[in-house]
């Protein structure tokens, strides 16, 4: 889907989209329940069927940790099911620990919020003042565009995925008529698996006082940064403006997210004006005890060596990758592969005959990623042996060859004109797209 689709989809966007989506429930291949059996991690069940699972993204396979359900299951016991109070008014004892830990993770100022959608709902209205600019990655993740599409005092522009030289032209303008430019990005894209160019962006802020950068580093939280703190609080030097939030549903393995801020002012304005912090209900007691002890467990030196096996399973399937011929769209090293099919038919293809061979992964279509351009996602955990990963590539090349899905026919990275004009904060004239 390109840049110039509109952020507050049309009725004929929307039948495509929900044609879409259809055709892929049809094929079986998405919106499906496991069956009522116990989960391991490495298996799923669905339909009779058990499958090698490659499609979580508990990345280092905490949710099945024994410290994680003792501490969901303590929480109950201290403080019952639910505590029913907005936190506005009254707050469980374990949102200090928990962000005290996290803040000792980070070494940011850390705030809890129910989940990454509604961290960024409430930051980005709050931080982004009138005067401010926003620029947003065409490809970042839909929750951050649903919280710029609230933005109504600052003008938003689109920007094409990862393309630094037009990115630097943008902030050049933007910083000579704005008090404040605001980058939106990922630290990790979640479909095609590859990373924010953070080392350039680094270079930005250094070049440009006025630059803000906010990342959503939910896909980044835990397999990788010291204490697990990801991407953009392990590679970015200068954190002074730079707004992270880190997500606990993928490698965490609990529920919610967290803000993690560069100064106690920016975590107190958002904690006390920013909408779902005030209006939205609270992690519920047994999630706030996973996530404790989750926390904890990040500050253990037991995390370096997961995160470590993680990357030697990443290692393993991108030379597999290349021996086997099997044309991934980004080769960095993330627990996130994609391989580009084109016509959703062909991933349809792709996709059945791995599960008919025992193996779940996932298909992307569109709206997920642009018309066209549908593709087989697949993850890593550490539920996955090395045996397991060498049954999937093996397959999946095989897969590839049949149906001549091979590097040189594979679809070109999509070319779209750069978004010249200004993104109106108004639903019927904003710009923007439905990205993954």
């Amino acid at each position: 889907m390109t840049a110039e689709a509109p952020r507050f989809a049309p009725a004929h966007t929307v039948t495509e989209a929900d044609r879409s989506v259809a055709e892929a429930v049809a094929a079986g291949l998405i919106m499906q329940a496991v069956d009522d059996v116990g989960y391991d991690g490495r298996h799923v069940q669905i339909g009779g069927s058990e499958l090698l699972n490659f499609g979580s993204c508990s990345y280092l396979g905490l949710e099945q940790r024994t410290e994680l359900k003792s501490g969901a299951i303590d929480a109950i016991e201290r403080y019952g099911t639910q505590f029913s109070y907005s936190r506005a008014y009254l707050e469980l004892p374990l949102y200090r620990e928990l962000e005290g830990l996290l803040s000792t993770m980070t070494g940011g100022h850390a705030l809890v919020a129910p989940s990454t959608t509604l961290a960024h709902i409430a930051a980005l209205p709050v931080l982004v003042e009138p005067g401010d600019a926003v620029i947003v990655d065409q490809f970042a993740h839909a929750s951050l565009h649903t919280a710029t599409a609230l933005l109504r005092a600052a003008p938003v522009y689109p920007v094409r995925h990862n393309r630094i030289d037009q990115l630097e032209e943008k902030v050049a303008l933007l910083v000579q008529k704005h008090r404040r430019v605001w980058l939106v990005v990922d630290g990790l894209y979640s479909m095609m698996g590859d990373f924010a160019p953070l080392s350039q962006i680094a270079r930005l802020l250094e070049l440009y006082p006025q630059l803000h950068v906010y990342v959503d580093d939910a896909h980044c939280t835990s397999w990788i940064g010291a204490h697990g703190r990801g991407y953009a609080l392990d590679r970015l030097p200068d954190r002074s403006r730079v707004v992270v939030a880190l997500g606990f549903a993928k490698a965490f393995a609990v529920g919610g997210a967290a803000l993690v801020f560069a100064n106690q002012d920016d975590m107190h304005r958002v904690r006390r004006c920013g909408g779902p912090m005030l209006f939205s209900g609270p992690l519920q007691p047994p999630l706030l005890g996973a996530a404790v002890a989750s926390a904890r467990l990040h500050l253990t030196p037991e995390l370096v060596g997961l995160q470590e096996a993680l990357m030697e399973r990443i290692d393993r399937t991108l030379a597999l990758g290349v021996a086997r011929g099997v044309p991934f769209a980004a080769s960095d090293r993330t627990p996130i592969f994609f391989v580009r099919c084109g016509q959703s038919e062909t991933a349809f293809a792709v996709a059945g005959a791995l599960r008919k061979q025992g193996l779940y992964t996932c298909i992307s279509v569109f709206p997920a990623v642009p018309k066209n351009r549908a593709g087989v996602r697949f993850t890593l955990s550490l539920h996955n042996t090395p045996e397991d990963i060498e049954r999937l590539m093996d397959a999946l090349a095989t897969e590839i060859q049949r149906l001549g899905i091979t590097a040189r026919d594979r679809p070109r990275p999509i070319v779209e004109r750069e978004p010249e004009r200004v993104v109106v904060n108004a639903p019927s004239s904003r710009e923007s797209w439905l990205p993954p």
